[in-house]
Protein backbone atom coordinates (compact mmCIF):
# COMPACT_ATOMS: atom_id res chain seq x y z
CA UNK A 1 0.00 0.00 0.00
CA UNK A 2 2.88 2.31 0.74
CA UNK A 3 4.26 1.85 -2.76
CA UNK A 4 0.89 2.65 -4.32
CA UNK A 5 0.43 5.72 -2.13
CA UNK A 6 3.88 7.11 -2.92
CA UNK A 7 3.32 6.63 -6.66
CA UNK A 8 0.25 8.88 -6.80
CA UNK A 9 0.15 12.68 -6.98
CA UNK A 10 -2.44 15.33 -6.17
CA UNK A 11 -5.96 14.86 -4.92
CA UNK A 12 -6.11 11.29 -6.27
CA UNK A 13 -4.07 10.29 -3.21
CA UNK A 14 -7.00 11.14 -0.93
CA UNK A 15 -8.46 7.72 -1.74
CA UNK A 16 -5.70 6.09 0.32
CA UNK A 17 -6.43 8.08 3.52
CA UNK A 18 -9.53 6.16 4.72
CA UNK A 19 -7.99 2.84 3.75
CA UNK A 20 -4.75 3.60 5.58
CA UNK A 21 -6.75 4.43 8.71
CA UNK A 22 -9.10 1.47 8.40
CA UNK A 23 -6.49 -1.28 7.99
CA UNK A 24 -4.73 -0.82 11.35
CA UNK A 25 -8.06 -0.57 13.16
CA UNK A 26 -9.24 -3.81 11.54
CA UNK A 27 -5.98 -5.53 12.50
CA UNK A 28 -6.41 -4.45 16.14
CA UNK A 29 -10.03 -5.65 16.12
CA UNK A 30 -8.95 -8.98 14.62
CA UNK A 31 -6.27 -9.42 17.24
CA UNK A 32 -8.72 -8.57 20.02
CA UNK A 33 -11.39 -10.95 18.71
CA UNK A 34 -8.85 -13.75 18.34
CA UNK A 35 -7.51 -13.21 21.84
CA UNK A 36 -10.93 -12.98 23.48
CA UNK A 37 -12.15 -16.07 21.64
CA UNK A 38 -9.09 -18.07 22.67
CA UNK A 39 -9.32 -16.81 26.25
CA UNK A 40 -12.96 -17.83 26.51
CA UNK A 41 -12.12 -21.24 25.04
CA UNK A 42 -9.51 -21.70 27.78
CA UNK A 43 -11.90 -20.94 30.63
CA UNK A 44 -11.39 -24.38 32.18
CA UNK A 45 -7.61 -24.05 32.33
CA UNK A 46 -6.76 -21.07 34.53
CA UNK A 47 -3.11 -20.88 33.46
CA UNK A 48 -3.94 -20.72 29.76
CA UNK A 49 -6.71 -18.26 30.44
CA UNK A 50 -4.27 -15.88 32.15
CA UNK A 51 -1.62 -16.34 29.45
CA UNK A 52 -4.10 -15.74 26.63
CA UNK A 53 -5.61 -12.78 28.46
CA UNK A 54 -2.16 -11.21 28.77
CA UNK A 55 -1.46 -11.94 25.10
CA UNK A 56 -4.69 -10.18 24.19
CA UNK A 57 -3.84 -7.13 26.27
CA UNK A 58 -0.35 -6.99 24.77
CA UNK A 59 -1.76 -7.40 21.25
CA UNK A 60 -4.23 -4.55 21.64
CA UNK A 61 -2.60 -2.09 24.05
CA UNK A 62 0.98 -2.72 22.89
CA UNK A 63 0.67 -1.18 19.40
CA UNK A 64 -1.15 1.86 20.79
CA UNK A 65 1.59 2.36 23.37
CA UNK A 66 4.26 1.82 20.71
CA UNK A 67 2.64 4.55 18.64
CA UNK A 68 2.86 6.98 21.53
CA UNK A 69 6.48 6.05 22.25
CA UNK A 70 7.92 5.82 18.73
CA UNK A 71 5.80 8.24 16.74
CA UNK A 72 8.93 9.96 15.40
CA UNK A 73 10.24 6.70 13.95
CA UNK A 74 7.56 5.16 11.70
CA UNK A 75 9.71 2.28 10.46
CA UNK A 76 10.48 1.12 14.00
CA UNK A 77 6.81 1.54 14.91
CA UNK A 78 5.64 -0.66 12.05
CA UNK A 79 7.98 -3.49 13.01
CA UNK A 80 7.23 -3.20 16.72
CA UNK A 81 3.47 -2.99 16.33
CA UNK A 82 3.42 -5.89 13.87
CA UNK A 83 5.16 -8.09 16.42
CA UNK A 84 2.95 -6.89 19.27
CA UNK A 85 -0.33 -7.31 17.39
CA UNK A 86 0.68 -10.86 16.41
CA UNK A 87 1.10 -11.95 20.04
CA UNK A 88 -2.60 -12.77 20.57
CA UNK A 89 -3.06 -14.86 17.40
CA UNK A 90 0.22 -16.71 18.01
CA UNK A 91 -0.82 -17.40 21.61
CA UNK A 92 -4.16 -18.72 20.38
CA UNK A 93 -2.41 -20.91 17.83
CA UNK A 94 -0.06 -22.36 20.46
CA UNK A 95 -3.03 -22.99 22.75
CA UNK A 96 -5.00 -24.74 20.02
CA UNK A 97 -2.14 -27.11 19.19
CA UNK A 98 -1.34 -27.79 22.84
CA UNK A 99 -4.96 -28.80 23.46
CA UNK A 100 -4.85 -31.38 20.66
CA UNK A 101 -1.97 -33.19 22.31
CA UNK A 102 -4.08 -34.01 25.34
Amino acid sequence: MRIAATACNGSACDVYIPLSLLLPILVLIGSAVTGVTATSAARRDRTWMIVLGLCTVIGVVGPITALAVSRDSPDAFVVTSTILVAVAPVGALVYSFSRRAE
